[in-house]
Protein backbone atom coordinates (compact mmCIF):
# COMPACT_ATOMS: atom_id res chain seq x y z
CA UNK A 1 0.00 0.00 0.00
CA UNK A 2 1.41 3.10 -0.54
CA UNK A 3 1.47 6.19 1.61
CA UNK A 4 2.27 9.82 0.61
CA UNK A 5 3.26 12.05 3.58
CA UNK A 6 3.36 16.38 2.87
CA UNK A 7 5.29 18.26 5.42
CA UNK A 8 6.44 21.71 5.86
CA UNK A 9 9.77 21.02 7.72
CA UNK A 10 12.00 18.15 7.04
CA UNK A 11 15.79 17.15 8.56
CA UNK A 12 17.69 18.79 8.91
CA UNK A 13 15.21 21.17 9.77
CA UNK A 14 14.16 20.92 14.19
CA UNK A 15 10.89 20.53 15.41
CA UNK A 16 8.19 18.62 16.26
CA UNK A 17 6.91 17.64 12.55
CA UNK A 18 11.04 17.42 11.34
CA UNK A 19 11.28 14.78 13.99
CA UNK A 20 7.95 12.31 13.67
CA UNK A 21 7.83 12.36 10.00
CA UNK A 22 10.74 10.26 9.50
CA UNK A 23 9.82 7.86 11.96
CA UNK A 24 6.58 7.44 11.16
CA UNK A 25 8.10 6.94 7.60
CA UNK A 26 10.49 4.24 8.28
CA UNK A 27 8.05 2.61 10.52
CA UNK A 28 5.54 2.57 7.74
CA UNK A 29 8.25 1.58 5.30
CA UNK A 30 9.06 -0.99 7.62
CA UNK A 31 5.97 -2.77 7.90
CA UNK A 32 5.49 -3.29 3.77
CA UNK A 33 4.36 0.34 2.28
CA UNK A 34 5.44 2.29 0.07
CA UNK A 35 6.41 6.17 1.72
CA UNK A 36 7.10 9.21 -0.38
CA UNK A 37 7.20 12.60 1.25
CA UNK A 38 6.91 15.56 0.18
CA UNK A 39 8.68 18.63 1.77
CA UNK A 40 9.51 22.12 1.80
CA UNK A 41 13.67 22.22 2.04
CA UNK A 42 16.20 25.07 1.92
CA UNK A 43 18.34 22.99 -0.06
CA UNK A 44 18.23 19.79 -2.34
CA UNK A 45 19.45 16.81 -0.58
CA UNK A 46 20.40 13.32 -1.82
CA UNK A 47 18.33 11.48 1.11
CA UNK A 48 19.32 7.96 1.18
CA UNK A 49 16.53 6.42 3.05
CA UNK A 50 14.11 3.63 3.04
CA UNK A 51 11.34 5.73 1.74
CA UNK A 52 11.40 8.43 -1.43
CA UNK A 53 11.73 12.30 0.12
CA UNK A 54 10.64 14.94 -3.16
CA UNK A 55 12.13 18.30 -1.21
CA UNK A 56 10.77 21.40 -3.15
CA UNK A 57 12.93 24.63 -2.25
CA UNK A 58 11.55 26.75 0.16
CA UNK A 59 12.77 30.06 -0.94
CA UNK A 60 11.31 30.81 -4.19
CA UNK A 61 8.46 32.80 -5.05
CA UNK A 62 5.41 32.09 -2.92
CA UNK A 63 3.03 31.49 -6.05
CA UNK A 64 5.40 29.49 -8.30
CA UNK A 65 6.60 27.51 -5.08
CA UNK A 66 2.24 26.65 -4.65
CA UNK A 67 1.84 26.01 -7.98
CA UNK A 68 5.83 23.22 -7.49
CA UNK A 69 4.24 21.89 -4.27
CA UNK A 70 0.57 20.94 -5.73
CA UNK A 71 1.84 19.21 -8.98
CA UNK A 72 4.54 16.79 -6.93
CA UNK A 73 1.64 16.11 -4.61
CA UNK A 74 -0.39 15.13 -7.67
CA UNK A 75 2.51 13.36 -9.06
CA UNK A 76 3.61 11.21 -6.18
CA UNK A 77 -0.19 10.75 -4.81
CA UNK A 78 -1.04 8.82 -7.95
CA UNK A 79 -1.31 5.23 -6.53
CA UNK A 80 -1.85 5.97 -3.25
CA UNK A 81 -4.15 5.25 -0.73
CA UNK A 82 -3.83 7.63 1.92
CA UNK A 83 -2.56 11.37 2.18
CA UNK A 84 -1.11 12.15 5.51
CA UNK A 85 -1.01 15.62 6.04
CA UNK A 86 1.52 16.23 8.63
CA UNK A 87 2.17 20.38 6.98
CA UNK A 88 1.07 22.28 3.39
CA UNK A 89 -2.75 21.60 4.34
CA UNK A 90 -4.17 23.92 1.56
CA UNK A 91 -1.88 22.60 -1.18
CA UNK A 92 -2.70 19.19 0.21
CA UNK A 93 -6.49 19.66 0.04
CA UNK A 94 -6.17 21.12 -3.80
CA UNK A 95 -4.34 18.20 -4.91
CA UNK A 96 -6.94 15.86 -3.34
CA UNK A 97 -9.65 17.59 -5.59
CA UNK A 98 -7.65 15.45 -8.10
CA UNK A 99 -6.58 12.51 -6.79
CA UNK A 100 -9.55 11.69 -4.46
CA UNK A 101 -7.70 9.98 -1.59
CA UNK A 102 -8.35 9.37 2.26
CA UNK A 103 -7.05 12.38 3.65
CA UNK A 104 -5.44 12.20 7.10
CA UNK A 105 -4.64 15.01 9.20
CA UNK A 106 -2.63 15.28 12.15
CA UNK A 107 -2.90 18.89 13.89
CA UNK A 108 -0.01 20.09 15.85
CA UNK A 109 -0.99 23.81 16.69
CA UNK A 110 -2.74 26.68 15.12
CA UNK A 111 -0.38 28.12 12.15
CA UNK A 112 -3.36 30.99 11.98
CA UNK A 113 -1.98 32.20 15.48
CA UNK A 114 1.16 31.69 14.84
CA UNK A 115 1.76 33.37 12.25
CA UNK A 116 -0.44 36.77 13.73
CA UNK A 117 2.32 36.05 16.64
CA UNK A 118 5.14 35.94 14.05
CA UNK A 119 3.90 39.06 13.11
CA UNK A 120 2.98 40.95 15.62
CA UNK A 121 -0.42 41.76 14.58
CA UNK A 122 -1.76 39.23 17.18
CA UNK A 123 -1.19 39.52 21.44
CA UNK A 124 -3.92 37.20 21.94
CA UNK A 125 -2.78 33.78 24.15
CA UNK A 126 -3.86 30.42 21.89
CA UNK A 127 -7.10 30.00 23.90
CA UNK A 128 -8.36 33.74 24.01
CA UNK A 129 -7.26 33.42 20.08
CA UNK A 130 -9.93 30.92 19.43
CA UNK A 131 -12.53 32.96 20.80
CA UNK A 132 -11.91 36.44 19.90
CA UNK A 133 -12.56 38.23 16.73
CA UNK A 134 -9.74 39.74 14.55
CA UNK A 135 -8.56 41.69 11.58
CA UNK A 136 -9.60 40.65 7.88
CA UNK A 137 -6.39 39.17 7.37
CA UNK A 138 -5.97 36.89 10.33
CA UNK A 139 -10.18 35.86 10.22
CA UNK A 140 -9.56 34.65 6.73
CA UNK A 141 -6.19 32.16 8.07
CA UNK A 142 -8.46 30.94 10.36
CA UNK A 143 -11.76 30.20 8.12
CA UNK A 144 -8.77 28.48 6.13
CA UNK A 145 -6.92 26.57 9.00
CA UNK A 146 -10.40 25.01 10.04
CA UNK A 147 -11.54 24.41 6.63
CA UNK A 148 -9.38 22.33 5.37
CA UNK A 149 -9.01 20.36 8.96
CA UNK A 150 -13.28 19.93 8.00
CA UNK A 151 -12.11 18.20 4.68
CA UNK A 152 -9.86 15.71 6.25
CA UNK A 153 -11.27 11.65 6.80
CA UNK A 154 -9.50 11.74 9.90
CA UNK A 155 -7.68 14.28 12.20
CA UNK A 156 -5.15 13.29 15.09
CA UNK A 157 -4.08 15.10 17.26
CA UNK A 158 -1.22 14.67 20.27
CA UNK A 159 -3.76 16.22 23.44
CA UNK A 160 -6.74 15.85 24.25
CA UNK A 161 -6.39 19.81 24.81
CA UNK A 162 -5.62 20.03 20.98
CA UNK A 163 -8.66 18.10 20.11
CA UNK A 164 -11.37 20.02 21.62
CA UNK A 165 -9.87 22.83 20.62
CA UNK A 166 -9.59 21.24 16.96
CA UNK A 167 -13.47 20.54 17.44
CA UNK A 168 -14.38 24.20 18.12
CA UNK A 169 -13.17 24.73 14.05
CA UNK A 170 -15.86 22.61 13.01
CA UNK A 171 -14.39 19.06 12.73
CA UNK A 172 -16.86 16.52 13.38
CA UNK A 173 -15.45 14.93 17.04
CA UNK A 174 -16.14 11.30 15.46
CA UNK A 175 -13.01 12.50 12.96
CA UNK A 176 -10.51 13.07 15.53
CA UNK A 177 -8.76 11.02 17.25
CA UNK A 178 -5.88 11.21 19.99
CA UNK A 179 -2.69 9.63 19.18
CA UNK A 180 -0.19 11.25 22.27
CA UNK A 181 3.65 11.68 21.09
CA UNK A 182 6.48 9.12 22.62
CA UNK A 183 9.86 9.03 22.74
CA UNK A 184 12.59 5.70 22.30
CA UNK A 185 12.16 4.42 25.96
CA UNK A 186 15.33 2.10 25.16
CA UNK A 187 17.91 5.13 25.65
CA UNK A 188 16.33 5.69 29.10
CA UNK A 189 19.17 2.84 30.32
CA UNK A 190 22.15 4.57 28.91
CA UNK A 191 24.13 5.90 31.36
CA UNK A 192 24.58 9.50 31.71
CA UNK A 193 26.81 11.49 33.93
CA UNK A 194 26.29 15.01 34.38
CA UNK A 195 28.44 17.65 35.82
CA UNK A 196 28.22 18.60 39.57
CA UNK A 197 29.94 21.57 39.68
CA UNK A 198 27.88 23.76 37.71
CA UNK A 199 23.99 23.84 36.44
CA UNK A 200 23.42 23.41 32.96
CA UNK A 201 19.82 24.26 31.55
CA UNK A 202 18.62 23.88 28.12
CA UNK A 203 15.52 25.02 26.29
CA UNK A 204 15.21 23.64 22.69
CA UNK A 205 12.88 24.91 20.02
CA UNK A 206 11.91 27.80 17.51
CA UNK A 207 13.38 31.21 18.68
CA UNK A 208 9.64 32.60 17.84
CA UNK A 209 7.75 35.33 20.10
CA UNK A 210 5.59 32.91 21.84
CA UNK A 211 8.54 30.76 23.37
CA UNK A 212 8.97 33.03 25.85
CA UNK A 213 12.76 32.47 25.31
CA UNK A 214 13.23 36.77 26.50
CA UNK A 215 11.86 35.26 29.99
CA UNK A 216 14.09 32.70 30.10
CA UNK A 217 17.24 35.00 29.59
CA UNK A 218 15.96 37.35 32.12
CA UNK A 219 15.77 34.55 35.01
CA UNK A 220 19.25 33.98 33.79
CA UNK A 221 20.22 37.11 34.51
CA UNK A 222 18.72 36.80 38.17
CA UNK A 223 20.82 33.97 38.94
CA UNK A 224 24.08 35.29 37.39
CA UNK A 225 23.64 38.30 39.66
CA UNK A 226 22.81 35.63 42.66
CA UNK A 227 26.60 34.21 41.70
CA UNK A 228 24.97 30.98 40.66
CA UNK A 229 27.37 28.65 38.76
CA UNK A 230 25.26 27.90 35.25
CA UNK A 231 24.87 27.46 31.60
CA UNK A 232 22.08 27.86 28.99
CA UNK A 233 21.77 26.37 25.88
CA UNK A 234 19.57 27.71 23.66
CA UNK A 235 18.76 25.17 21.02
CA UNK A 236 17.37 26.51 17.65
CA UNK A 237 16.84 28.72 15.42
CA UNK A 238 14.72 31.20 13.99
CA UNK A 239 13.74 34.85 13.41
CA UNK A 240 14.02 36.23 17.14
CA UNK A 241 18.64 34.54 16.71
CA UNK A 242 19.71 38.38 16.42
CA UNK A 243 17.26 39.93 19.06
CA UNK A 244 17.91 37.17 21.10
CA UNK A 245 21.89 37.34 21.04
CA UNK A 246 21.32 41.14 21.61
CA UNK A 247 19.38 40.69 24.01
CA UNK A 248 22.13 38.12 25.70
CA UNK A 249 24.95 40.81 25.24
CA UNK A 250 23.57 43.73 26.91
CA UNK A 251 22.86 41.86 29.84
CA UNK A 252 26.75 40.53 30.00
CA UNK A 253 25.41 36.45 29.92
CA UNK A 254 27.84 35.79 26.95
CA UNK A 255 29.29 33.23 29.02
CA UNK A 256 26.65 31.50 30.72
CA UNK A 257 24.20 31.08 27.47
CA UNK A 258 25.24 29.70 24.30
CA UNK A 259 22.79 30.07 20.99
CA UNK A 260 23.83 26.80 19.47
CA UNK A 261 21.45 27.46 16.27
CA UNK A 262 19.27 24.09 14.59
CA UNK A 263 21.15 20.90 15.96
CA UNK A 264 20.31 17.59 14.65
CA UNK A 265 18.92 15.12 16.84
CA UNK A 266 22.70 13.13 17.18
CA UNK A 267 24.21 16.68 18.67
CA UNK A 268 20.85 17.93 20.60
CA UNK A 269 21.22 13.81 22.89
CA UNK A 270 24.43 15.28 23.49
CA UNK A 271 22.90 18.61 24.82
CA UNK A 272 20.38 16.57 27.22
CA UNK A 273 22.89 14.40 28.09
CA UNK A 274 25.05 17.10 29.91
CA UNK A 275 22.47 19.20 30.82
CA UNK A 276 20.21 19.15 34.69
CA UNK A 277 17.40 21.16 33.72
CA UNK A 278 14.55 21.71 30.56
CA UNK A 279 12.65 24.93 30.76
CA UNK A 280 9.68 25.36 28.28
CA UNK A 281 7.92 28.83 28.56
CA UNK A 282 6.71 28.66 25.69
CA UNK A 283 2.72 30.28 25.68
CA UNK A 284 1.58 27.93 23.38
CA UNK A 285 2.51 23.95 22.53
CA UNK A 286 0.64 20.84 21.19
CA UNK A 287 2.37 17.95 23.10
CA UNK A 288 5.79 18.83 22.90
CA UNK A 289 8.38 16.01 21.61
CA UNK A 290 11.04 18.24 23.70
CA UNK A 291 9.46 17.38 27.33
CA UNK A 292 9.49 14.04 26.64
CA UNK A 293 13.11 13.71 24.98
CA UNK A 294 14.42 15.67 28.32
CA UNK A 295 12.57 13.22 30.82
CA UNK A 296 14.17 10.52 28.56
CA UNK A 297 17.42 12.05 29.69
CA UNK A 298 17.28 12.44 33.18
CA UNK A 299 16.22 16.27 32.96
CA UNK A 300 13.74 17.52 35.67
CA UNK A 301 11.33 19.66 33.81
CA UNK A 302 10.02 23.06 34.50
CA UNK A 303 7.17 24.10 31.76
CA UNK A 304 4.49 26.51 31.62
CA UNK A 305 0.83 24.75 31.83
CA UNK A 306 -0.07 25.14 28.62
CA UNK A 307 -1.88 22.98 25.29
CA UNK A 308 -0.97 18.76 25.63
CA UNK A 309 1.91 19.99 28.70
CA UNK A 310 -0.68 19.31 31.30
CA UNK A 311 -1.21 16.26 29.89
CA UNK A 312 2.16 15.40 30.53
CA UNK A 313 3.09 16.92 34.19
CA UNK A 314 1.83 16.95 37.42
CA UNK A 315 2.96 20.66 39.35
CA UNK A 316 5.16 18.59 41.86
CA UNK A 317 5.05 15.60 41.26
CA UNK A 318 7.06 14.94 38.00
CA UNK A 319 7.96 18.53 37.27
CA UNK A 320 7.05 21.79 38.18
CA UNK A 321 4.75 24.14 36.49
CA UNK A 322 5.77 27.84 35.33
CA UNK A 323 2.70 30.03 35.23
CA UNK A 324 1.35 31.91 33.18
CA UNK A 325 0.96 35.94 33.25
CA UNK A 326 -2.67 36.61 31.74
CA UNK A 327 -2.18 33.25 29.51
CA UNK A 328 0.82 34.61 27.74
CA UNK A 329 4.28 34.86 29.56
CA UNK A 330 5.70 33.67 32.56
CA UNK A 331 7.22 35.89 35.26
CA UNK A 332 11.37 35.43 35.39
CA UNK A 333 11.22 36.20 39.03
CA UNK A 334 9.08 33.18 39.50
CA UNK A 335 11.77 30.57 37.22
CA UNK A 336 14.36 32.05 38.98
CA UNK A 337 12.81 31.30 42.12
CA UNK A 338 12.07 27.52 41.04
CA UNK A 339 15.55 27.17 39.78
CA UNK A 340 16.97 27.90 43.20
CA UNK A 341 14.20 25.58 44.63
CA UNK A 342 15.24 22.67 42.73
CA UNK A 343 18.81 23.12 43.36
CA UNK A 344 18.48 23.18 46.81
CA UNK A 345 16.72 20.06 46.95
CA UNK A 346 18.18 16.85 45.69
CA UNK A 347 16.66 14.53 46.54
CA UNK A 348 13.79 16.55 45.20
CA UNK A 349 14.77 16.43 41.84
CA UNK A 350 15.96 12.82 41.93
CA UNK A 351 11.79 12.13 43.15
CA UNK A 352 10.54 14.41 40.35
CA UNK A 353 12.83 12.51 37.41
CA UNK A 354 11.71 9.03 38.58
CA UNK A 355 8.31 10.02 38.64
CA UNK A 356 8.16 11.41 35.40
CA UNK A 357 10.46 8.53 33.83
CA UNK A 358 7.66 5.97 35.24
CA UNK A 359 4.78 7.79 33.60
CA UNK A 360 6.86 8.00 29.87
CA UNK A 361 7.33 4.10 30.40
CA UNK A 362 3.59 4.11 31.15
CA UNK A 363 1.91 6.92 28.71
CA UNK A 364 4.54 7.77 25.78
CA UNK A 365 6.02 4.83 24.91
CA UNK A 366 6.99 5.79 21.40
CA UNK A 367 6.99 1.97 20.19
CA UNK A 368 3.51 1.78 21.56
CA UNK A 369 1.60 4.66 20.52
CA UNK A 370 3.21 3.76 16.54
CA UNK A 371 1.59 1.06 17.00
CA UNK A 372 -1.60 2.96 17.13
CA UNK A 373 -0.69 5.08 13.45
CA UNK A 374 -0.11 1.24 12.18
CA UNK A 375 -3.80 0.31 12.71
CA UNK A 376 -5.14 3.62 11.25
CA UNK A 377 -3.51 2.67 7.89
CA UNK A 378 -4.52 -0.33 7.08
Amino acid sequence: MKVLITVGIFPPDIGGPASFVPKIANILSKNGHEVIVVCLSDEKIEDELNYKVVRIIRRQNLIIRWIKTIYKIIKNGIGAKYIFVNGLPMESYIANLFLRKKLIRKIVGDWAWERGRNRGIVEDSFDEFQQNSHNLHIEIAKFSRGWTATKADLVITPSIHLSKVVESWGVDSEKLKVIYNGTTISDINEKINKDVNVINLITVGRLAPWKNIDTIIDAMNLLRLADIKFHLFIVGSGDLYDELNEKILNLNLDNYITLTGQKNPLELKEYYKKSHIYIQASGYEGLPHVLLEAINYELLVISTPIGGSNEILEDGKNGLILDLIEGKKPSSSYLYQLILKITDNKDLQNEKIGNAKYLLQNKFDESKNFQEYLKVFQ
